[in-house]
């Protein structure tokens, strides 16, 4: 009788005292061939079922509980407890293996549902940042640009930036103005461009703004204090602003 791995496991079952059946007789006709791999399994087997039950110390019951047992015996003998066959083995293993599978697959699906969760959450977030920018533009259009008393002022590049260039349109009923600005250069981080309006003779910040990577800018006003605008500029100064312009103008202009 050829060895397979049937063999290993009822060798297995029996030395940890299961009870084989039918196939505890082909398990005996297989180690009477001499397989030593079936009687290696079997002697660790036992060895260990041996060193297991040998290390749990024996307590002597008390007498009381040895009378009750003594007298409890009776001259039938109990149904032996039917044994687990080989079959039944591996449909448990199939069926554990089967949940792993299930599990593992599972685990995979919400994985992809979380990434697209987070890829619809982005794309959302894209289309609300367009949105609310598309709708700022059209509220600036409502309040300054279609205004009827809307008055447009050039600005010219100064200083340290000669080429820059810029359109102020402002409505006094408003009191506010749009800054469109072309070729400004970046600036470090700790440093933003702030618009001027200048009211009486003296300037009135209008608030701070940042350039695009092209240089470019579209930018609405704080509310001015008065409705009529003598002049514009454009500062470089730390970020936040300042009350008072500071730093080196890179753009100017008057009313046309």
């Amino acid at each position: 009788m050829s060895h397979n791995e049937r063999h290993e496991e009822l060798a297995a079952l029996l030395a940890l005292g299961a009870s084989l059946g039918a196939d505890g007789a082909e398990l005996e006709r297989h180690l009477a061939e001499g397989c030593e791999r079936c009687e290696e399994i079997l002697a660790e087997g036992r060895a260990a079922a041996t060193a297991l039950a040998a290390g749990v110390p024996a307590v002597p019951p008390p007498a009381q509980v040895r009378a009750k047992i003594l007298s409890s015996i009776a001259p039938s003998r109990v149904p032996a407890r039917p044994p687990v066959s080989v079959a039944a083995w591996r449909v448990l293993a199939a069926a554990a293996a089967l949940l792993l599978v299930a599990v593992v697959l599972d685990d995979a699906r919400l994985r992809r549902d979380r990434e697209d969760l987070r890829s619809r959450s982005a794309d959302l977030a894209g289309r609300l940042q367009t949105a609310e920018t598309a709708l700022a533009e059209r509220t600036l259009r409502a309040r300054v640009l279609e205004s009827d008393d809307v008055r447009m002022m050039l600005l010219g590049g100064s200083g340290p930036q000669p080429e820059a260039r810029g359109r102020v349109f402002w409505s006094p009923s408003a009191k506010r103005g749009v800054l469109v600005a072309t070729s400004l250069a970046a600036l470090p981080p700790d440093r933003q461009y702030e618009l001027w309006v200048f009211q009486k003779g003296k300037p009135v910040s209008a608030g701070v703004f940042d350039v695009d990577a092209s240089g470019r800018a579209l930018f609405e006003s704080t509310a001015f204090p008065e409705p009529e605008a003598q002049n514009f500029a454009v500062t470089v100064e730390p970020r936040g602003g300042v009350p008072a312009p500071t730093g080196p103008v890179v753009l100017v202009g008057s009313p046309t």
